[in-house]
């Protein structure tokens, strides 16, 4: 049997990066709540100061912030650390702020959480994706993973315009992988991405193993690969990590986690999702050095099953997007070639 990582030493070997941002849409007494409800059980699992609060640049949220941190201090003798940034850069930027500071003063931390600051992920999942970091660290004899929690679904707490758009950019994402690694005559390993389907690139709850932890949010300069410095630290905390880390030999693994059935508070409407998504893709395909026809062909086979592409809003918005990364490549391959044009699909089926 494999090891089981007691609940004594799990406490003092992991921390938590929260990114907290909200739109002006929720209420303060929602903000509040939501911030409650993601961290009034967190001494259970582990230390609460072994957890950064990042706050992106919102008054708002840092004020409410730091109103919970006097009462978790003064109901439990423990409270976070609270760390807000002076200006909104994005939630990619956040979590490098926030890990950057455990690498520095948490010496004795071997995973970091990423957990969202809505409630939606739940302090009850840590030790299950914790156990299962731990078991690939003593398995490789290194912490070079990452530990995706993945959701039993991405349409119902998202809805169905975000489920079908995550869903087209994992498996775009795992397609490049898999060509880009198979150029370097490597099969790209999935067999701990184990339940079937597309695999939950875009969750955000995850686990950073400290060593690749230590490789993706050092010092190095960004590889932004054409898109701009604020599209890269809003849209690239999922797909960017994910593809940098296999880069550099990272055990990827799922883990299934709860989720709510329906976010009360989401930024997603806020986001221009052409551009999100045609941006991801872009810097995807120039990252991994990606012929126009190849970035082509990827997003023409996983078209047709996406049903998002049923309705003609849907029609469009795929249509955009293709466009937007292809164009993006393009731009940035400095090539004359025209881009290919779009498989047409079957009438029938």
């Amino acid at each position: 049997m494999d090891h089981w990582m007691e609940h004594d030493e799990m406490r003092e070997r992991i921390a938590v990066v929260i990114p907290a941002y909200y739109s002006q849409r929720p209420s303060d007494e929602l903000v509040a709540q939501l911030s409650w409800i993601t961290l009034c059980d967190t001494q259970v699992y582990h230390p609460l100061e072994n957890t950064w609060v990042v706050v992106d640049g919102d008054p708002r949220t840092e004020r409410i912030l730091h109103n919970l941190q006097n009462e978790l201090l003064a109901k439990q003798g423990q409270t976070f650390n609270l760390l807000p940034l002076p200006v909104n850069k994005g939630k990619f930027w956040v979590m490098r702020e926030g890990i950057r500071a455990i690498l520095d003063e948490r010496p004795g931390v071997d995973y970091i959480l990423v957990r969202d600051g809505d409630g939606d992920h739940v302090n009850s999942d840590i030790p299950r994706l914790v156990r299962g970091a731990d078991i690939l660290a003593r398995e490789t004899g290194q912490t070079r993973m990452i530990v995706i929690g993945r959701r039993s679904s991405r349409h119902r707490p998202m809805g169905w315009l975000r489920g079908e758009l995550e869903t087209m950019l994992d498996q775009i994402t795992m397609d490049a992988l898999a060509y880009y690694q198979a150029q370097q005559g490597v099969v790209l390993d999935t067999s701990r991405l184990q339940f079937g389907g597309v695999p939950d690139l875009s969750s955000g709850y995850k686990v950073y193993g400290r060593d690749i932890a230590l490789s993706l949010f050092g010092n190095e300069p960004p590889s932004l690969c054409g898109v701009s410095a604020s599209d890269y630290w809003h849209y690239g905390p999922e797909t960017v990590t994910i593809v940098e880390a296999v880069l550099q030999g990272v055990t990827l693994a799922e883990v299934p986690r709860l989720t709510w059935d329906g976010q009360p508070a989401t930024s997603f409407g806020e986001f221009r999702i052409v551009r999100l998504y045609g941006a991801l893709l872009g810097w995807v395909f120039v990252r991994l050095g990606i012929g126009l026809a190849n970035a082509a062909q990827m997003i023409d086979n996983i078209y047709p099953a996406i049903t998002l592409r049923t309705t003609r809003e849907g029609q469009e918005t795929l249509s955009q997007i293709r466009t937007f990364a292809l164009e993006h490549l393009r731009a940035h391959s400095q090539t004359a070639e025209d881009i290919p044009a779009p498989r047409a699909s079957l009438p029938f089926l």
